[in-house]
């Protein structure tokens, strides 16, 4: 069955076009959040004289998660890999490569991940991981779908059933009273790669747009990024509708996705997940793609019997006019019937846990896969479809499969976990901020944790029982 929910309808076998004899995908994931969060409501608005419904409703975060004393990058990387390896009854020696995407690196030279090792190895004992050979992925948010990709293919080859692991690891952090502090968070997800994966095959097919854009940037010796805000939200959008134009023409010469009379892509996708620097952000992304799509289908009439005929350029002497009323037509299309039907069935719920804990950068679209997951959306052979963008700027979309094991794979609990988490006062998270505080407000237990700094500047961590 086609309509506008997506069709649902198609088997889970391989492509004859993928370049997979086996379906290779994600075969399980885990997620790690720091235990300290800040309300935005409340202190947080007040003192930063903010209006809270611009923060709840207009942005749509509710609480950022912030790393205590002893947490960064690493350890939040280690900790996630950790509870994936324990999932999944995986053993140091059943990994063969690990991929690391992060723009919060804590060395300019030092792959991340064989920091990631070396805290593994205190658990799992000395050169367990020496056989697994470790890369880190920098391309702002987009890093960690970079890695997949790659990681994806050498699983595809592997002739033996070693698995890969991707991390996604990150620390947003923004100075004090700007205007992008209230899109922080941190936390880290990790992705089981494997062939016949339980979760979702990938169909092998990437479409991309790269440009070189000013929109966020984080110069050599800086702690914090540069966000040019406006600029960066239409980097965002444009790279997405081409990542997606480029996507939907390679898929359909693929025999991936081939509409049919009256048809369109996203016909055959019934979720789509994007990067979320904040959840209202997938709103405006996916009104782009979806009136971007739905021109070329037989639904564009209904629309226009809503909101009317979008502007078109040759009927304006004056450029600027025309921006202006076809950005007010854009306005229109994300009110209107026909795209909130489309937006709340099959974009929405991805944002469920980053309402709770702001944005995790590279990892933020898999957060948006773990909240489809905990929130049961999902089912056995649907197709989902990731938008990725990365600052600076690149976008990759791409699609893969739900299996028809995906519901044998646990929950994670993860909603519960947020709950349990500790409310900090404002105080508490500028001095943890700014690095003032170097005592954890909560003590480590049965987790890493960065123990040292040395005079060389060289990191030590320990797993604290």
């Amino acid at each position: 069955m086609t309509g506008i929910f997506g069709n649902s309808s198609r088997s889970n076998s391989v492509s004859d076009h993928s370049p997979f004899k086996q379906a290779v995908g994600i075969d399980d994931l885990a997620v790690y959040i720091p235990q300290l969060y800040l309300p935005l409501e409340g202190e947080f608005s007040r003192r930063r004289e903010i209006d809270p419904g611009k923060l709840t409703r207009g942005i749509g975060i509710e609480r950022m998660a912030i790393p205590d004393a002893h947490e960064d990058a690493a350890t939040m990387a280690a900790m996630s890999l950790l509870e994936l390896m324990r999932r999944c009854d995986l053993l140091p020696e059943d990994i063969g490569k690990i991929h690391v995407g992060t723009e919060s690196a804590v060395d300019e030279a030092k792959a991340i991940g064989t920091y990631v090792i070396g805290m593994l190895e205190k658990v799992y004992g000395p050169g367990s991981f020496q056989h697994c050979s470790t890369v880190e992925f920098k391309s702002a948010c987009i890093g960690t779908t970079l890695a997949l990709e790659s990681i994806s293919y050498w699983v595809a080859a592997d002739e033996g059933e070693r698995v890969g692991v991707v991390i996604a690891s990150d620390v947003a952090k923004y100075p004090l009273g700007s205007s992008a502090e209230y899109t922080q968070g941190a936390g880290s997800v990790s992705l089981l790669v494997k062939k016949n994966p339980r979760i979702a095959a990938l169909e092998q097919i990437y479409g991309c747009f790269t440009r070189d854009e000013n929109d966020f940037f984080r110069p050599t010796g800086c702690t914090m990024a540069t966000v040019n805000g406006k600029h960066s939200n239409q980097c965002y959008l444009d790279a997405m509708q081409g990542a997606f134009a480029s996507f939907a023409t390679k898929a359909a010469g693929k025999g991936i996705i081939s509409p049919k009379n009256g048809e369109c892509t996203t016909d055959s996708i019934d979720h789509l997940l994007f990067h979320i620097p904040y959840p209202r952000m997938i709103e405006y992304a996916s009104a782009a793609i979806f009136r971007q799509d739905w021109k070329n289908s037989s639904r564009w009439s209904d629309v226009e019997a809503e909101i009317g005929p979008e502007p078109e350029a040759g009927n304006y002497d004056d450029l600027e006019r025309y921006r202006l009323d076809l950005a007010r037509y854009a306005r229109s299309f994300a009110r209107s019937r026909q795209f909130l039907q489309a937006y709340n069935a099959r974009v929405i719920d991805s944002a469920a846990l980053s309402r709770s804990i702001g944005n995790i950068y590279t990892g933020s679209i898999y957060l948006g896969l773990a909240s489809l997951l905990e929130l049961q959306k999902l089912r056995a052979h649907e197709r989902l479809c990731f938008g990725a963008y990365g600052s600076g700027c690149s976008a990759l979309v791409f699609s893969a499969r739900v299996s028809s094991e995906f519901s044998s794979v646990p929950s994670r609990g993860l909603f519960g976990r947020l709950e349990k988490r500790r409310e900090i006062s404002l105080e508490e998270y500028e001095l943890l901020h700014e690095g003032v505080r170097k005592e954890s407000l909560i003590r480590p237990s049965g987790e890493f944790a960065l123990a040292q700094i040395d005079h060389q500047g060289y990191r030590h961590y320990e797993y604290v029982t």
